[in-house]
């Protein structure tokens, strides 16, 4: 059963509002995947699109177009209902680009210097786009609520994007001009092996570890919508 907010999302400041961080999250990610696949048309690869962060840029371009059509339709008061399985897909894509929004603009930003935000679709992708999302989700999501199963549920994403990582390493795709044995070195099984506790944490216990932390940032959202909807804190009401 379709569990619905009871709030007034028939509002018209929050509706306009949503069109607006809507449509810039669609403007700044149709420009990222574009440069994207440029590049990847240069560099005669398309491994560039096995990347967790472009995949779950695709998902948030995707869900957030969907969103747009149905806000557009109720702003003029047609009512078009989505689909809580592109809620689920928006959702889920939400915590994987939350999560390496943050890991860049705070640790990979800051250690290795300008250079990261010198590309364009970086930046799109890892600033532009997740602190959009992030805000027009907190603020305007006023048709869904994220249920508990909704957040276990969410753990499916980063699992399968892992088994998938693996099975096309595992039949011999190799990242980084054949150098590394997956898109990113905390998956790389062959640098630091899969249980290893020395210099380098196993891929076993990252993955563990990035578990975790999709479980928490899930959560998060959870914790503040239900904190809005029991204080009754409707932006715009």
């Amino acid at each position: 059963m379709v569990k619905i907010i009871k709030t007034p999302y028939d509002n018209k400041n929050i509706l306009f509002l949503s069109i607006i961080l809507k449509s810039v999250i669609i403007i700044f990610s149709f420009i990222g995947f574009i440069i994207t696949i440029i590049d990847a048309i240069h560099d005669s690869s398309g491994l560039i699109f096995t990347y967790f962060t472009i995949i779950s840029n695709f998902f948030i371009l995707v869900s957030t177009f969907i969103f747009l059509i149905s806000d557009i339709g109720r702003y003029f008061n047609r009512l078009i209902n989505v689909r809580r399985i592109f809620f689920l897909i928006r959702f889920c894509s939400l915590i994987a680009i939350t999560i390496t929004g943050c890991l860049f603009d705070f640790v990979l930003a800051p250690v290795g210097g300008m250079d990261l935000l010198a590309s364009l679709d970086s930046v799109c992708f890892h600033v532009i786009v997740p602190f959009f999302s992030i805000i027009d989700f907190l603020v305007c999501n006023i048709t869904y609520k994220i249920r508990w199963k909704d957040v276990f549920l969410s753990l499916v994403y980063p699992i399968l994007y892992l088994i998938m990582i693996m099975i096309l390493s595992y039949n011999g795709v190799r990242w980084d001009d054949g150098t590394t044995f997956a898109p990113y070195p905390f998956l790389d099984y062959n640098a630091s092996t899969w249980f290893s506790k020395g210099e380098y944490l196993g891929v076993f216990y990252w993955i563990i570890i990035l578990i975790i932390v999709f479980f928490l940032v899930a959560s998060f959202y959870k914790l503040f919508q239900y904190l809005v909807n029991k204080k009754h804190l409707h932006i715009f009401r």
